[in-house]
């Protein structure tokens, strides 16, 4: 396979993740006593490593978490489902179908009996793994930033109404690294999530992440949570991803 075809693969797997600025569904079972159940993310807008001497794109790479293949297919703003490791450090890695590779990652240490979103971030040569521990279920509709953009070091989010695409509410913000979580009430319709300030502002309605969700509505089936995922941004795409989680 030759660069250009390796950079093709990139832009449609990019294109696919990152439309409507979207991902599917995550609803996460509660961690079994002894081990822990993480997700990954994707949010470093390019991987890259060294070819013949240059900082290159590997293109379309599958992830490895300690020499295990987790996913096929790991492209920006894209969202793993929840699976178990064991507690502890693990060693993550972004490799291409020729052996180039990001990584290895070292994650934070994990604890059994809890639940992370990973999040690989950076550009080349300092990428790195971030955790975020999930945010407790109260039964309550909920809206969470995961601010994982280092380029952007605080963002404010909140809601507005889908219907109008107006109303628009701050809420709460977030720090790099951190996730905030805000409760919206037992049920809301007609809800949708934002990050940033008034222009440019991303906005995310549950519809864009599950199309059965007409009414944008918050408890949905198991979800009651719009997770909000900011990333750096990668020209022509959204840098602000969306998940239904428990």
């Amino acid at each position: 396979m030759n660069r250009l075809s390796r950079l093709t693969g990139l832009f449609l797997g990019v294109a696919l993740a990152g439309c409507g600025g979207s991902s599917s569904s995550s609803n996460a079972m509660p961690a079994q006593a002894g081990t822990a159940r993480v997700r990954y993310a994707d949010g470093a807008p390019s991987l890259e490593a060294l070819i013949n001497g240059v900082p290159q794109d590997i293109g379309t790479a599958y992830l490895q978490v300690d020499s295990h293949t987790v996913v096929s297919i790991f492209a920006y703003g894209s969202i793993t489902s929840f699976g178990n490791v064991t507690p502890g450090v693990h060693k993550v890695v972004a490799r291409d179908t020729l052996g180039y590779a990001v990584g290895p990652l070292k994650t934070p240490s994990l604890s059994a009996g809890k639940l992370y979103s990973l999040i690989v971030v950076g550009s080349y040569p300092n990428y790195r793994v971030l955790a975020f521990e999930e945010p407790a279920a109260t039964g309550d509709a909920q809206l969470s930033l995961y601010e994982a953009s280092p380029s952007s070091r605080h963002a404010d989010f909140g809601t507005f109404q889908a219907s109008t695409g107006s109303n628009f509410k701050q809420l709460e913000s977030a720090s790099f690294g951190n996730v905030a979580t805000v409760s919206l009430g037992k049920s809301v319709s007609d809800i949708g999530g934002y990050v940033g300030p008034p222009n440019p502002r991303a906005t995310i309605m549950p519809s864009q992440v599950d199309s059965f969700d007409s009414q944008n509505a918050l408890p949905f089936q198991n979800a009651s949570r719009l997770s909000l995922f900011l990333f750096d941004p990668k020209t022509g795409s959204s840098r602000v991803f969306g998940s239904l989680d428990r």
